[in-house]
């Protein structure tokens, strides 16, 4: 996904949106459906090596979409007030997208018995589905939008914003104001919630068995993970409806320094709270629920409203590997700092990280972006062609 969030985000720029959103579909396509499909070569290759290989291709389309899902809302929408609901809306989608897999986890288990090894290779091509109506969708409204134009004895135009030159890209970068603030404020603070976010999914796990004990099959898997991710989805939407009142920095600031609270009472008082199966899963769904409405919509949404048109999905894409990054060192650390220093003290630790992130976020992050400001580098976005999402 790194891959991908760098390599996309400064194509994104470079080819122009629209052409670098299909390039990264397409992508997605060709991951998802080899990962559906992976097979053993005898003597040879093992099926977790192939299917690493197409997760790779897979995970580098996934990464591309971040910067470029982003960037498209926000140059589709003029004004910086609606701007950043459009942008936190798309975003919003990913917390319906994380209910999917169990629920259709339940639904094939049902249907075929939850040991049948058609469940996860359905699951994993599930994917090809709706990028592959995505793909459809582009084309329709493209031929349309091409249709009206002759219609209209206009002149054919790119149906992309205006595509720029790698040395235009790089000048753009090397001209933003407050870059290094701005990328702290932006990467850093990515960077160290997907530490909290990632590590406390895989992380996941050990708070269901203390509430629901151990789970014996997939399929019970599946319902504690619907359960926690439902307790989860308001938060995308509180967020949408929020953004455009209170501005990302607020959101921000309040989703670490709750998440922080949270996390520090789970911690301290994680002896007497495990026991209280009810109280541990409102507390731990609440650290998901202001993450959603909080750091994991705004760190999508802030970078596509710092910077400048020029550099946007490019920089997009910086901040947006940064928190990958930080999911993959939470997703590696968490595990063995557990075993060896108790469930306990991880909670402690990520109310320090959520503190760090809340202190971060007040000194880096303009409290005017995203308050309804018009950006006047946007005013001809809508002139340089339609953009097709």
């Amino acid at each position: 996904m790194v891959c991908g969030q760098l390599l996309f985000g400064s194509l994104g720029d470079i080819m122009g949106l629209d052409t670098a959103m299909a390039a990264t579909i397409t992508t997605q396509l060709i991951g998802s459906l080899g990962s559906a499909l992976s097979f053993e070569v005898p003597n040879s290759i093992s099926i977790f090596t192939v299917l690493t290989v197409w997760r790779f291709v897979l995970g580098v389309g996934c990464g591309g979409v971040y910067p470029l899902a982003a960037s498209m809302a926000s140059s589709s929408t003029k004004n910086e007030k609606d701007r950043g609901q459009s942008v936190a809306l798309v975003f919003s989608m990913q917390g319906v997208g994380y209910l999917i897999p169990p629920l259709l986890c339940l639904l094939l288990g049902a249907i075929f018995g939850a040991s049948n090894t058609m469940i996860w290779r359905l699951l994993l091509g599930f994917g090809f589905l709706p990028a592959f109506y995505l793909m459809y969708l582009r084309r329709k409204y493209k031929n349309e939008d091409k249709n009206e134009k002759k219609a209209d004895h206009t002149t054919a135009e790119t149906l992309s914003p205006a595509k720029a030159e790698k040395g235009d890209v790089w000048n753009a970068i090397k001209s933003e104001t407050n870059l290094a603030r701005k990328l702290v404020g932006t990467a850093g603070s990515w960077l160290l919630f997907d530490i909290l976010f990632y590590g406390n999914t895989l992380f996941q796990p050990v708070v269901l068995t203390a509430a629901f004990g151990d789970s014996e099959d997939v399929m019970a898997t599946a319902v504690d993970t619907t359960i926690i991710n439902l307790l989860s989805l308001p938060g995308y939407f509180v967020s949408v409806y929020f953004i455009g009142k209170l501005g990302p920095k607020y959101i921000q600031a309040q989703g670490f320094i709750v998440m922080a609270v949270l996390y520090f009472v789970i911690g301290f008082g994680w002896n007497s709270i495990k026991n209280t199966k009810v109280l541990l899963l409102l507390l731990y769904g609440g650290t998901f629920f202001f993450a959603n409405f909080g750091p994991n919509s705004t760190t999508f949404v802030l970078p596509s409203m710092t910077y400048s048109p020029k550099c946007r999905s490019t920089l997009n894409g910086v901040s947006a590997a940064a928190g990958k990054l930080g999911a993959f060192l939470g997703a590696t650390m968490f595990e063995p700092l557990s075993e060896s220093m108790g469930n306990d003290t991880i909670m402690i630790f990520c109310g320090v990280i959520a503190l760090v992130s809340f202190l971060i976020t007040l000194w880096s992050i303009d409290s005017n972006v995203g308050r309804g400001r018009e950006d006047p580098e946007d005013e001809d976005e809508e002139e340089k062609g339609k953009i097709i999402v």
